[in-house]
C-alpha cells in the first residue's frame, strides 16, 4: 500500500510529524518499507501483512493512527444524489460467496476529465490511469478499500446473477486476454453470458470506455474463500482480488458506492438510479475478556477505563458486565477471532516498548522433551563436524520430487504460494539439492549442509534429519577420489551414531536417488532407518550438477540415549596406521571394518575408510580399500612392536577370511 501523507491526513483530526507518523506506522505493525519526500508532501510505502486487509485503505490506515495519538477519525459526509432514473433492473445473488451486493445505474451528462488530485493518488499507489470512469472507482478503493466495478450498462442485460458457473468456459478479461475457468470462479453474468469474474477483474464484453455513457456500478462484498487464490490460478493479481482475499470490510458498500457517486456527479454530471441491494444480516464477533487476562498477559497492570477508550478507537463496541468486557468486534477486522487477538491490539496501540520487562521465573524443574533434545544433540554434532545447517520451507515442486523417485504419495496443496511449492515435502532431500544448485551455480567448491525438519505423506508425519557434502575433486584429498567423500559423510554419520551409542549397519541398497553403485540403506537390527549415497548419475546430468554425497535418516526411529558416565581422556599417546588391501570389489567397506575390528586387539578405538579405488592397475574383478587404524591404551603408551603384531593378526585375518591382499 502506497500513499500520499496528505490523502491520509484528510481522516485524521489532527496534525502529526512526518518522523513520529513513520515510526508509529511501524510500531502498529504497518511497516514503513520506504518513504520519499516530494515537495510539500510524504509518500510512504507499507509492507502490510496478509491479516491486515484493513489497511489496504487510507480509512484503515487513519484509523490505527488516531487510535495511537488519540485523535478523532473523520469520514467526510456524502451528498445523497437525487433518484432521477427509472431502472428495471434485477439482482440475483449466491449469498455464500457473496454477502452483499449493491448496483447503481448512472446516466452521465457529459464527458469528464480526471482530476488531478485523483491522477495523484493513483500515481502514488502505482495504479495507472484508464479513464475518468475507471480512474473513480480505483479512487475509492484506495481511500475506502473497497473494490469497485463499472459496468457499460448498455452492454450488459437486465437481470444481473453472482453465481458459480455450472460449468468451465473461456473469458476474455479487460487485460485483453482469454482464460479458462473452472467451476469454482465465481462470476457475475447477465441473461446471455459471464460479465465479470467476481472480485477480481471485468470481462472485455462488458467494458467502459470514451464512448460510454450510462454505467452500472457494483459494489459488493464477496467472501474470502469464494475469490482467495482464484486470480493466481489464472497467473496474475489484481487490486480487486488482492483486497477480496484478505477481507473487505462487511459495512462498508453502501458508504463506498455513494462516495463514487458524489464524484461522478460533480465530475460528469448525471442521473442518479435507486441503489440495487441483495444482502445477508452480518453477524458480528463477539469475544468476552476479563481485566485480569489482560493484566496476566501483558505482565502490567491497565486501568480499564485506559483499555475501553483505546478499544472503541479501533471500532470494537464495548460492553461492561461485571468482570467482564463483552466486545462486539468492528465488521472491517477480519482477523480478530480470539481473546489473545484483543491483547495484541491493546499491546499494538499502548506500544510493546511501553510495557514494563519483569525477570522471568525459573521452574526448578520442567517436563522433559526428548524430541526437542534428541533434534539439539543432532545439530550440534553436524555442526562440530564443519556442516552449515539449512531452513527451508515445507512446500516442495512435485515435479521435482517425481524426478528424484521419492515417495509419490505427497499431500498436495490446494492453495499454494507459488507453482513450484505445491506440495508438502516426503523428505528433505529436495530442499538440500536446491541449496547446493543455487550456491553450486555461484561458485561455491566445498560444501557441508544439513537439515532437520519435519516430512511429511497422507499417512503420516516424522522427524528426518538428512545431509549433503560436496567438494571439487581438484581440491579432494591426496587421492583425487570422489569415492573419499562418500566416506567422509559416512564417517561424520558414524560420529552421529557413536554419540547416540547405536551400532546400525549398512547395507547394499537401490534407492531411487541414489547412485546404484555407490549407496547404503542403513539399518537397525531388522527396521531401515534410512539410506547414504551419491546422487544418482541420470539425475546429476539432467540437473547439470556434479556429484553430491547426501544421506537422511529418520529421527523419530531413533531413540535418544541414557547420558554415559564421563571418563577421564587418556594420557598415553596412540598409535595410528593405515593398510591398504586388495579385495573383491562385492565385499562391503562395513563387513571389512568389522573383521579389521575383532582382529585389532582391545586397544583398537577406531577404523575408518579413507579411500576406495577401482581401476587403472588393479584387476576389473578387485578394487584398492584403504583404511585407518588408531590404538590406544588406558594404562601405558604402546609399543611399535605391539602394535605391529595387532597389524599382523589383522592382516592375515583378512586374507583368511576375505582372501585380501595387503597392497605394498
Amino acid at each position: 500500500m502506497q500513499f500520499y501523507k496528505s490523502d491520509l491526513l484528510q481522516y485524521i483530526s489532527g496534525s502529526i510529524s512526518d518522523t513520529d507518523l513513520l515510526e508509529q506506522l511501524t510500531e502498529l505493525g504497518l511497516e514503513v518499507d520506504h518513504s520519499k519526500k516530494e515537495k510539500n508532501d510524504l509518500l510512504i510505502k507499507l509492507d502490510l501483512t496478509p491479516n491486515r486487509g484493513d489497511c489496504f485503505s487510507l480509512i484503515g490506515i487513519a484509523r490505527d493512527v488516531c487510535a495511537v495519538n488519540n485523535l478523532k477519525l473523520i469520514l467526510p459526509k456524502l451528498k445523497k444524489q437525487h433518484q432521477s432514473l427509472d431502472s428495471k433492473k434485477t439482482v440475483s445473488v449466491d449469498k455464500i460467496a457473496c454477502s452483499s451486493y449493491l448496483g447503481l445505474i448512472i446516466k452521465l451528462k457529459s464527458k469528464g476529465k480526471t482530476p488531478q488530485y485523483i491522477k495523484k493518488t493513483l500515481k502514488a499507489a502505482d495504479i495507472g490511469q484508464v479513464n475518468p470512469i475507471v480512474d473513480i472507482t480505483n479512487y475509492v478503493m484506495l481511500h475506502t478499500g473497497q473494490p469497485l466495478h463499472a459496468f457499460d450498462n448498455k452492454k450488459i442485460g437486465k437481470k444481473i446473477y453472482v453465481k458459480f458457473p455450472s460449468k468451465g468456459t473461456r473469458l476474455k478479461l479487460l487485460d485483453g486476454a482469454s482464460y479458462e475457468i473452472t467451476k469454482d470462479f465465481l462470476t457475475i453474468s447477465d441473461e446471455k453470458e459471464e460479465i465479470a469474474l467476481a472480485g477480481i477483474m471485468g470481462c472485455a464484453n462488458s467494458e467502459v470506455d470514451e464512448t460510454t455513457q450510462e454505467i452500472f456500478l457494483e459494489s459488493a462484498c464477496f467472501e474470502p474463500a469464494s475469490i482467495r487464490g482464484n486470480a493466481r490460478k489464472l497467473g496474475f493479481q489484481s487490486e480487486a482480488s488482492l483486497r477480496f482475499e484478505r477481507g473487505v470490510d462487511k459495512e462498508i458498500q453502501e458508504y463506498a458506492i455513494n462516495f463514487a457517486a458524489q464524484l461522478y456527479a460533480e465530475i460528469f454530471g448525471g442521473d442518479f438510479s435507486k441503489i440495487f441491494k441483495e444482502s445477508k444480516n452480518h453477524k458480528a464477533k463477539k469475544i468476552s475478556i476479563s481485566k485480569e487476562f489482560i493484566d496476566s498477559r501483558l505482565g502490567t497492570e491497565i486501568p480499564s477505563a485506559k483499555v475501553i477508550k483505546l478499544l472503541k478507537a479501533l471500532e470494537f463496541k464495548v460492553e461492561s458486565k461485571r468482570n467482564l468486557m463483552e466486545l462486539t468486534c468492528p465488521s472491517h477486522r477480519y482477523d480478530i477471532e480470539i481473546k489473545e487477538d484483543i491483547i495484541e491490539e491493546i499491546a499494538r496501540i499502548i506500544g510493546y516498548d511501553n510495557l514494563p520487562n519483569k525477570r522471568l521465573k525459573l521452574l526448578a524443574s520442567s517436563p522433559e522433551d526428548k524430541s526437542i533434545e534428541k533434534e539439539k544433540l543432532s545439530k550440534d554434532i553436524f555442526v562440530n563436524a564443519g556442516f552449515n545447517e539449512v531452513i527451508n520451507y515445507a512446500f516442495v515442486d512435485s515435479s521435482f520430487v517425481q524426478m528424484l523417485g521419492l515417495n509419490n504419495d505427497s499431500i498436495e496443496l490446494a492453495n499454494p504460494m507459488s507453482s513450484n511449492q505445491d506440495v508438502m515435502r516426503p523428505s528433505l532431500i529436495p530442499g538440500l539439492i536446491s541449496n547446493f544448485e543455487y550456491n553450486f551455480n555461484r561458485g561455491a567448491q566445498k560444501f557441508r549442509i544439513f537439515e532437520v525438519g519435519n516430512a511429511f505423506t497422507k499417512e503420516e508425519s516424522w522427524k528426518s534429519l538428512a545431509g549433503l557434502l560436496y567438494f571439487d575433486k581438484s581440491s579432494s584429498d591426496w587421492s583425487g577420489s570422489f569415492q573419499s567423500s562418500f566416506y567422509d559423510l559416512r564417517k561424520s554419520l558414524d560420529m552421529f551414531f557413536s554419540r547416540l551409542n547405536i551400532k546400525p549397519v549398512y547395507k547394499k541398497t537401490s534407492s531411487n536417488h541414489l547412485h546404484p553403485g555407490i549407496s547404503a540403506e542403513i539399518k537397525m537390527k531388522t527396521k531401515s532407518i534410512g539410506n547414504i549415497g551419491v546422487l544418482h548419475p541420470a539425475i546429476q546430468k539432467k540437473l547439470k550438477l556434479p556429484e553430491i554425497v547426501l544421506f537422511e535418516i529418520n529421527l523419530d526411529s531413533i531413540k535418544l540415549p541414557k547420558i554415559n558416565s564421563i571418563a577421564q581422556p587418556p594420557k598415553f599417546p596412540g598409535s595410528e596406521r593405515d593398510l591398504s588391501f586388495l579385495v573383491s570389489k562385492e565385499i562391503p567397506a562395513n563387513d571389512f571394518i568389522k573383521e579389521l575390528k575383532q582382529a585389532g586387539g582391545k586397544n583398537l578405538r577406531s577404523v575408518s575408510v579413507i579411500d576406495v579405488y577401482q581401476g587403472k592397475g588393479i584387476d576389473e574383478s578387485l578394487k584398492s580399500m584403504t583404511f585407518r587404524l588408531f590404538w590406544q591404551a588406558t594404562g601405558a603408551t604402546l609399543e611399535d612392536r605391539e602394535v605391529d603384531q595387532f597389524v599382523e593378526n589383522q592382516i592375515n585375518h583378512a586374507a583368511k577370511i576375505f582372501n585380501a591382499k595387503l597392497r605394498s
